[in-house]
């Protein structure tokens, strides 16, 4: 199954997920996203680059703090709209899955499909 593929059976298989997006932390970059509407490329980018300053603040936060857990390649971010997912990968952490979702109970399905990503990823690579 491709990337596109997966990504788009991830937003389906979550209800009230309207996007799902594979992307570099580094770049800011969106690879693949499935989406229930049309977003800007720069939307994508912008969600991005917020994510990757999240993930860098946590990485700061996570050096005093004992953070084993895999909670430190996980964020949530609300907004006035929706909710912003993120998933980083364990093994190459500039690898991010996005999720723009209506609620928290999504969270664990995100989880899931984010590391079968990675991990489909990883065989491809």
């Amino acid at each position: 199954m491709s990337l596109s593929e997966r990504l788009d059976r991830m937003r389906s298989d979550i209800p009230g997920c309207s996007l799902a997006s594979f992307g570099d932390l580094r770049t800011g970059m969106a690879l693949r996203s499935s989406a229930s509407r049309p977003f800007k490329q720069d939307f994508l980018e912008e969600i991005l680059k917020h994510a990757a300053c999240h993930f860098e603040a946590s990485d700061l936060v996570c050096e005093d703090v004992e953070c084993d857990d895999g909670s430190r390649d996980r964020l949530i971010v609300a907004t006035p709209r929706d909710l912003r997912i993120f998933v980083r990968s364990p093994d190459n952490p500039i690898d991010v899955v996005c999720c723009l979702c209506a609620g928290l109970e999504c969270v664990p399905q995100v989880v899931d499909h984010a590391h079968g990503i990675f991990e489909s990823v990883a065989v491809a690579g």
